[in-house]
Order: C-alpha cells, then structure tokens, then sequence
C-alpha cells in the first residue's frame, strides 16, 4: 500500500473513531449522572427530536446519507486495491545505459511457478504489491504440514536471492522480494513407515514366516 493510501486511511479511522468516542462518551456520561451533560441535554426540544421521521425531508435525507456513504466507501476501497499495484521497475541495461521498465506482475507469477515445483507445495500464489511505497514481489506458498519446512525455506531464500540478482543485485532498493509460507492443517496424518520384514536366523526371509508372524 502507498503512503499516501495508507495515511488516507489512517484519517478516515481516526475521524471515526473521534466520533464514536465522542457519541460513547456522552452516552456514558449522561448514564453516570454527569450534570454538565444532563444540563446540556435538557436544552434539546425532546418533541422536535421525536418528531423529526415524520418531516417530509427526513427520507430524502436519510437516501442522501446512504448514498454519500456508499460512494465514499467505494472511492476508498477502489484507492485501496489499486494502491496495492507496483509500479513497474526501472532497470538500467549496462550495455546501453538504456532505462527499460519491468512489469513485476509476469515475475511474481514467474517466481511462485517455480516455487510451486517444490515438493511439499500444494499451491503457490504470486503477485507484485507496493508496500508503503515499496514494489515487492509477495509470493504465497501453501505447504503440506508433514513437509520439510527447512528445505522449503532454503530454496525460497535462494529463489528470491536470484530474483533480486536478476532485477539488478544485490544494490537494488527499489524491489524486494518476499515469500511467506503457510502450512495447511495436519488434515492427513503423516505416512507411515514400512517396517523391514523379518529375518529368521539362516537369513532367508521366507514369506511363509513373514506371514505366519503378521497373525501372530
């Protein structure tokens, strides 16, 4: 998410939640008894309060306030989905000193692609973010639970390590990259191991025995 996004939305709670605090603290003052309140209320005509769903303007106003709402909350939930887009990078072609921008969106899915060949990995999701401003590659990879977590997180480490090498070295600050691993439930239990079949003393195995010793 953007700075700027993120600090849109940061006022808007802010403001709201003033409110609330302000509605809810003088519900609760007026609960507790406090005079200043009790006096400031009782300056309120309680007939006009009443009075006012039956004003020919109230449902006018009250679609108006709906209608308000909705398009504030759509103007910020469309801001907020496409703050979360990176734009592409900029990398420098050595040879011509020519700037060529990268769209990281075919990357990302590029990177959980090869991810997603790990054993153990039941579903790989990638995408290109900005995160406060900063163009990241968030790959998501679902694992099984039985599986070896340290094999997948040193090939993810080595995996996102190329993908930074690629976009430009180890000096590049304008991209990171990022794969968070998650392990589904132990839905199945672990496979279990085959015991090694009996030895009689010559060292034939015979499976006559071997059976005879299952129904012992």
């Amino acid at each position: 998410m953007k700075r700027a996004t993120a600090a849109l939305n940061r006022v808007l709670v802010l403001v709201v939640g003033l409110l609330l605090a302000a509605v809810g603290g003088a519900a609760l003052a007026w609960e507790r008894g406090v005079q200043v309140v009790r006096d400031a209320v009782t300056h309120i005509d309680s007939d006009w309060v009443t009075a006012i769903p039956d004003q020919s303007w109230w449902n006018w106003a009250l679609a108006a306030t709906i209608a308000v709402c909705f398009v504030l909350g759509t103007v910020v939930l469309v801001v907020d989905l496409r703050g979360r887009r990176a734009a592409p990078s900029t990398l420098l072609e050595t040879a011509t000193t020519t700037a060529v921008a990268i769209d990281l969106g075919p990357v990302a899915a590029g990177v959980a692609a090869e991810l997603g060949r790990l054993p153990g990995v039941r579903r790989a999701r990638g995408r290109a973010i900005s995160d406060r401003g900063l163009a990241t590659i968030q790959v998501i990879l679902d694992a099984d639970p039985h599986s070896d977590t340290a094999t997948l997180v040193r090939t993810s480490e080595q995996v996102a390590a190329a993908t930074t090498s690629a976009l430009g070295g180890p000096d590049v600050t304008d991209v990171a990259v990022r794969v968070l691993l998650h392990l589904d439930r132990a839905d199945h239990p672990p496979v279990p191991v085959p015991e090694a079949p009996p030895v009689l003393e010559d060292g034939v195995d015979r499976p006559g025995a071997r059976a005879a010793g299952a129904d012992l």
